[in-house]
């Protein structure tokens, strides 16, 4: 067996107390049952009024209130006890389109909240902020990605990519080697319920490729399976090679 999780100190911004207390897929909930400690504030930070309160890492419950969620991320970083703190921000699936990539958070989850990737997200959050990538940046050969801006580039230039892309890209980069079906990413990634949409995973591998340029042979359709990202240290087979279409 592993060894158990740390503890987080956690803080938790949102426009609802009372509904971080009962709802199920509530942020303070899912992070209690998840063992961490949580302080929930509002908007206008009242709780943090006279105090230096640290975190491990801060959610901020932004929801379709995008930006009500920007002003917060931006207040946030400004207080000097919370320097270099993860931020996760919770949007609503209906708002991801206009998720603007200045928004100040390292990461962004899609309401409602599953537990399971919240979970692996504060993992990620954590792991990043004790490595030694103090610019929220991490590589994949020739391609950068930056966790601030939500954004990729390759010889200096962005890539372009939209929240969704930039989402499943770094997905695949973290699990390089690893094949994910079509419901897995669209859950794990996306935050999905529900199968029906699984061709949406295919419009945006097809739109990820190409905006990767010569990269984009990296991302590779497994027949009868899934898709995923080839370890660069492992060379493509002729039979890796044939399935990387999206026949």
């Amino acid at each position: 067996m592993g060894s158990p999780s740390p503890v987080l100190q956690t803080i938790v911004v949102t426009l609802d107390h009372a509904l971080n207390d009962v709802r199920p897929d509530a942020p303070a909930v899912l992070l209690r049952s998840l063992g961490h400690q949580v302080l929930v504030v509002g908007y206008d930070f009242a709780e943090l009024s006279g105090r230096r309160v640290a975190a491990d890492l801060v959610v901020v419950e932004a929801g379709s209130h995008l930006e009500i969620g920007k002003d917060a991320i931006k207040r946030l970083r400004d207080r000097e006890e919370l320097a270099g703190t993860g931020i996760l921000i919770c949007v609503d699936v209906t708002r991801v389109a206009g998720l603007d990539v200045q928004m100040g958070a390292d990461d962004f989850i899609l309401m409602p909240l599953a537990v399971d990737e919240l979970a692996a997200r504060l993992r990620q959050l954590k792991w990043r902020g004790t490595a030694q990538n103090p610019a929220g940046r991490s590589r994949y050969g020739e391609i950068i990605l930056d966790t601030t801006s939500l954004q990729a580039f390759s010889g200096g230039q962005s890539l372009k990519l939209t929240p969704y892309e930039f989402q499943l890209l770094k997905f695949l980069v973290e699990r390089a080697g690893r094949v994910f079906t079509r419901e897995e990413l669209l859950s794990r990634v996306w935050g999905y319920r529900h199968v029906g949409r699984v061709r949406t995973v295919d419009t945006h591998i097809l739109n990820l490729r190409g905006k990767l340029g010569a990269a984009g042979e990296l991302l590779e359709a497994v027949r009868g399976m899934g898709y995923k990202l080839r370890k660069l240290d492992t060379p493509a087979s002729e039979t890796q090679r044939a399935q990387s279409s999206l026949g």
